[in-house]
């Protein structure tokens, strides 16, 4: 990769996953139990974020584009709206517990770690809401699936709520 592209993708891959968030070798749950959202798929914009617990968010406009893989998971593809950059492609099932759903996300390059980002997301009206958990505030053994079920909304555990509008695209 040439030295320009490696600094612009470099940039990129913190767009969508910022440094001290929690991650994991596993997924919360297996994705052939997920099932596809059709209120996720399509392009959003990014319109903005509130950090907290002094969370360092480095984050440039961009955009995503949510398409189905297949029956169980998402293609999420992110686009730096500043930087002419390669784009960063993410897979994406959602894992529910209760009434709460979770992106289990995995970056898609193999010079990284296939670890799993966990998102809490929401969509409300046409704006999409998520946010990670930080790492160094979580408990050192937990089970996930209860812990994050129980403290999903609890801003002590959230690093920044990243905001995204729906974009009205036709193609045809």
């Amino acid at each position: 990769m040439k030295p320009v592209y490696f600094a612009f993708f470099t940039i990129a891959v913190v767009l969508f996953t910022a440094c001290g968030e929690y991650e994991y070798e596993k997924p919360l749950t297996s994705s052939c139990k997920a099932k596809i959202d059709t209120n996720f798929i399509g392009f959003w914009r990014f319109v903005g974020y509130k950090t907290y617990n002094n969370f360092q968010l480095q984050i440039d406009s961009h955009l995503l584009a949510i398409t189905p893989l297949n029956k169980h998971e998402y293609v999420i593809i992110v686009q730096s709206t500043k930087e002419q950059s390669l784009p960063l492609i993410f897979k994406a099932h959602l894992t529910r517990i209760k009434n709460l759903l979770f992106a289990n996300t995995q970056l898609l390059d193999g010079n990284f770690p296939n670890n799993y980002g966990y998102y809490t997301v929401k969509i409300e009206n046409d704006t999409l809401f998520y946010w990670g958990f930080i790492k160094n505030k979580l408990p050192h053994v937990f089970n996930a699936k209860k812990f994050f079920s129980q403290y999903a909304n609890d801003t002590t555990f959230i690093s920044a709520v990243r905001m995204y509008k729906r974009m009205k695209i036709r193609f045809f």
